[in-house]
Formats: structure tokens, C-alpha cells, sequence
């Protein structure tokens, strides 16, 4: 496709709302910087920001359930990240628990496939962002952060008119080695992610986890689509993080990213990886470091994390069997 006719057969609509969610998400940032309290809203935020991208469309039927539920798993998964250590073994229980409950929402497949992930990146991405004010007070400003996603998720994004076909999971030595993968994956990547510098080593595992997939062929296609597209996000990320100073403009190029996030759209992998990833990375409480130096920690961290899903691909199964799950597309429920 044309990238000039591309865009300009994005419809009005679709950039009405994209700017709306844009600003919606970005809402409890600004008025974190207005009140003095930018660190604060800017956990709200994500939060937000985490919900809303996790549905492309929305259900036709529980759709506040279903939403209500992911807002619950991200505040859970966030919170766990915020109270627990890095290095302690509280933390490699819970990243190995995270790892297999990401692997069970692929196999499974529908809504909650990709709240799990990004619950799971949510995990990861809180060990180590505890404001001063403690665990507590990070839990509640998240949970507030995805209450008020769902509020705009509810009103703004648009709602699946296709029929929704259920898939049935059944247990089969390609799941059960897809959730030894992620396990090895999770526990490995986090052990390198405790010996690793920056205010973010557990993007290390978290980059590994995105881009696993249940069969050999289609995690090296994950990769191949998304590894551009994670890694640019990855330093870009990290040189957004050099205007913290300036939380206005910090905040107002996360929101213009998302708008663009949005207009993408998730079957543009490479896009919609970049953007997913520079704005979840710009989400920190704690840069440690000059902005260059930030985007190539998370560059160096991105490429580690690639290399351990490919070390992966000895553990899973190939493409071609009977208990390979159905495609997302077979089941017509959206996903990214």
C-alpha cells in the first residue's frame, strides 16, 4: 500500500477517536503536572494506556465484564511487579507465573490474550518503578489509572459486528512445550536481567515474552515482523526519557505517539511494535542515566531478549500439527 493513499483513506472518524483516546489517556499525566504530582499520574496513565491498546475492538457480549476483568489483572499483575525485589525469589515465583499465564492466553486465544500479555509486560516493567511513597500508593494510582481505561474503552472504541467464535483449549505436547519455552524464557531472561544495568533490566524478559508463540514458525515470523519495529521503539523510549525535566512535552509526545498507535492499527506489526513500545518505556519514575545512554541500555536489553526467544525455538514445536491452536483470524476475534 501507498503510505500518502494509506493515510488519506483514514477515515474521520477513526481519527476523531484516536485523538480522543490520545488525550482520554494521557488525562491523569497532565493533571499529575498541573497538581505538582506528575510522577503519579503519569502511573495512572500507563495504566490507561495498557487497557485501552489491549482491545482493537471491543466485545459484543460481557463487554464491561470483559474489560473490568483486565482492569483487574493489570492492577494485580502491576502491583505484584511493585512489591516485589528484584533478584528475590518472590520475583522469579511471580516472572515464571506471569511467563505461563501469557503462554496460556495465546493458546486460548480471544479477548484476554492480549490483556494477559500486556499484564504480564506490566509485571515486569513495576519491579523496580516504586514511587517514594511506597508499593501501596503505586497499586492504587495504577488501579485508578485502569478504572478510568475502561471508562474510555467503553465509550470510545468500537465494538466487534462480527460473530465471535469461542476456542477450546486442549492440553497436547505442543502446549506443554510452549509453556516450558516461556517458563525457560521468563526464568533465564530475568536471571540476565538481575545482572544487567538501567532503570529497566526487566524489559529484558519482558522483550523476549512478547514476541513467543506457540509454534517455531511463528514465533521467528513475530520476530521478523516486530524485532525493527520493539527495537526502535526500545530507543526511543529511552531518549524520551531525557525529557522528564520537561514533563509537558514528555507527555504531549506520548499521547502524539499513541494518536499515531492508533491510526496504525495492530495488523501493521512493525508500526504498532514501535509505538507500543516507546510509550510503555516511557512510562519510568527512575531515569538513572542521559537519554543516549538510556536508549542503548534498552536497545542492548531488546537484542538479549531476541536472542533468548530464538534459543527458545529448540523447546518448540513446528508449524503443520493437529493440536496446534486455531488461528486468531479463524476464530474473528481480533487481535495484534
Amino acid at each position: 500500500m501507498d503510505p500518502v493513499s494509506g493515510i488519506s483513506s483514514i477515515a474521520p472518524e477513526k481519527i476523531r477517536r484516536a485523538a480522543l483516546l490520545a488525550i482520554g489517556v494521557m488525562l491523569p499525566w497532565f493533571i499529575g503536572i498541573v497538581s505538582g504530582y506528575a510522577q503519579y499520574g503519569s502511573i495512572a496513565s500507563f495504566a490507561s494506556y495498557l487497557l485501552v491498546v489491549s482491545f482493537p475492538i471491543l466485545p459484543t457480549r460481557h463487554c464491561l465484564a470483559i474489560l473490568g476483568l483486565s482492569a483487574l489483572l493489570f492492577s494485580l499483575f502491576a502491583s505484584v511487579g511493585g512489591f516485589v525485589t528484584l533478584g528475590s525469589v518472590s520475583f522469579f515465583i511471580f516472572a515464571l507465573l506471569a511467563a505461563l499465564a501469557q503462554g496460556l492466553g495465546e493458546l486460548k486465544q480471544g479477548y484476554f490474550r492480549l490483556p494477559i500479555a500486556l499484564s504480564a509486560l506490566a509485571f515486569f516493567l513495576s519491579v523496580g518503578q516504586v514511587p517514594a511513597s511506597g508499593p501501596v500508593f503505586y497499586s492504587l494510582c495504577f488501579t485508578l489509572g485502569a478504572v478510568w481505561g475502561v471508562f474510555l474503552a467503553r465509550l470510545m472504541l468500537p465494538v466487534n459486528q462480527q460473530t465471535e467464535v469461542g476456542v477450546s483449549l486442549k492440553m497436547s505436547s505442543l502446549s506443554l512445550r510452549f509453556a516450558a519455552g516461556m517458563g525457560i524464557v521468563s526464568l533465564v531472561g530475568s536471571v540476565l536481567a538481575c545482572l544487567s544495568g538501567g532503570s529497566h533490566p526487566c524489559w529484558l524478559p519482558a522483550a523476549a515474552l512478547r514476541v513467543m508463540k506457540p509454534t517455531r514458525e511463528q514465533t521467528v515470523y513475530r520476530i521478523k515482523t516486530r524485532s525493527i519495529g520493539t527495537l526502535a521503539g526500545a530507543a526511543t523510549g529511552g531518549l524520551l526519557l531525557g525529557l522528564s525535566p520537561l514533563p509537558w512535552l514528555h507527555a504531549l509526545i506520548a499521547g502524539g505517539m499513541l494518536f499515531a498507535m492508533q491510526l496504525i492499527g495492530a495488523k501493521r506489526y512493525g508500526g504498532w511494535s514501535f509505538c507500543l513500545t516507546a510509550i510503555a518505556l516511557a512510562f519510568n519514575l527512575t531515569p538513572d542515566a542521559s537519554a543516549v545512554n538510556m536508549a542503548l541500555n534498552r536497545s542492548l536489553l531488546t537484542i538479549v531478549g531476541m536472542c533468548l526467544a530464538l534459543l527458545a525455538l529448540l523447546i518448540l514445536v513446528r508449524n503443520g500439527r493437529r493440536d496446534v491452536a486455531v488461528k486468531p483470524q479463524d476464530a474473528q476475534i481480533p487481535t495484534e
